[in-house]
């Protein structure tokens, strides 16, 4: 009836897959990786004391 590869694929839970890029998966901010929201901080490169040209 179904050839050797679709049976293969249906035993090993091949047809099951699909992807999840760009999607959010549901409970995964639990399970690792941590997405903190984290506000820029900007140095002042010019009009400083002493001028631009020094380490900061």
């Amino acid at each position: 009836d179904e050839d050797d590869e679709a049976f293969m694929a249906r035993v090993m839970g091949f047809d099951k897959f699909c992807t999840t890029k760009n999607t959010k998966v549901p409970g995964n901010d639990k399970n690792y990786g941590v997405n903190k929201v984290k506000k820029a901080e900007y140095r002042q490169y010019m009009n400083r004391v002493g001028g631009f040209n020094r380490p900061l």
